[in-house]
């Protein structure tokens, strides 16, 4: 799963490989191992089999929910991965034995990844997976839940249960988990709408990912020519979306920070 000071270490996997285990009461588990050579390909076979088995249970939980966290597992590096469909498909939870994740609170956070250059290769790496995974199931009245691992690693747990609505952690857990709510706004007032193109949109999701950036980091990650980054940065300054530090990068404003995660959510709608 997401962890900023962890995912630029190690190499992933040649051969990737998770265990996908179906709990039907009454019978015995049904076991899949899913195999594939590489992360983009792994989120796809992974989320079919998973999706599929929800389905053939009549359950709940969105395919597009459950697609956005084996996303994440990249973050994992796919390390001891086990991901179970209970209580007929109203509850999906993957596990890993990953570096875990240290803030789960912002690792909802549109805008916060910890995708490393290697990493973004395959994945799109916006920092945007575990906020649209909960977007997904506050549709259908469900919750996401963020826990450590036994020994190492998380467990993501996406529920659509009646039961599990509305639940709250114990105050003894708060350190090992977390029931993710969304962010409040950052800014007094209602996200404007601001005329700027879908490469300008994101060049300011990059910077709100980066944290700090020039034109050379814009144009590595987004494909464009240093000029083209310079003159797109200095719009969003315009817009007052970004701000210029004593260094002369851009950093992310809080309308920005609003305006980024308002793009973002379109993509769930």
């Amino acid at each position: 799963m997401m962890q900023v000071d962890q995912t630029s270490r190690g190499s992933f996997p040649e051969d990737i490989s998770v265990r996908v285990v179906t709990y039907t009461a009454g019978r015995e588990p049904e076991i899949a191992e899913v195999s594939a050579s590489r992360a983009a390909s792994a989120t796809g076979k992974i989320s079919s089999v998973v999706g599929s088995r929800i389905a053939r249970l009549g359950g709940s939980v969105p395919e597009r929910a459950v697609s956005e966290v084996v996303e994440n597992l990249i973050h994992a590096r796919y390390a001891g991965v086990v991901v179970s469909i209970m209580e007929n498909g109203e509850r999906v939870r993957v596990a890993d034995r990953g570096p875990g994740i240290t803030d789960k609170a912002r690792a909802v956070e549109f805008g916060f990844s910890g995708a490393s250059r290697e990493a973004m290769g395959e994945i799109r790496g916006i920092g945007a997976g575990l906020g649209i995974a909960l977007a997904e199931m506050k549709k259908v009245g469900g919750t996401l839940v963020i826990e450590d691992n036994l020994g190492g690693g998380t467990v993501v747990t996406l529920s659509a249960l009646a039961g599990d609505r509305g639940e709250e952690v114990a105050p003894q857990r708060l350190e090992k988990s977390v029931s993710a709510e969304v962010e409040p706004k950052r800014h007094l007032g209602k996200v404007p709408d601001i005329d700027i193109s879908e490469r300008q949109e994101r060049t300011l999701i990059t910077v709100l990912e980066c944290g700090e950036v020039g034109p050379s980091t814009i144009a590595e990650v987004v494909d464009v020519s240093v000029s083209t980054a310079y003159r797109d940065l200095s719009v969003l300054e315009d817009h007052g979306l970004a701000t210029s530090t004593e260094s002369g990068k851009r950093v992310i404003s809080p309308l920005g920070r609003d305006y980024a995660a308002a793009i973002i959510k379109t993509w769930v709608k």
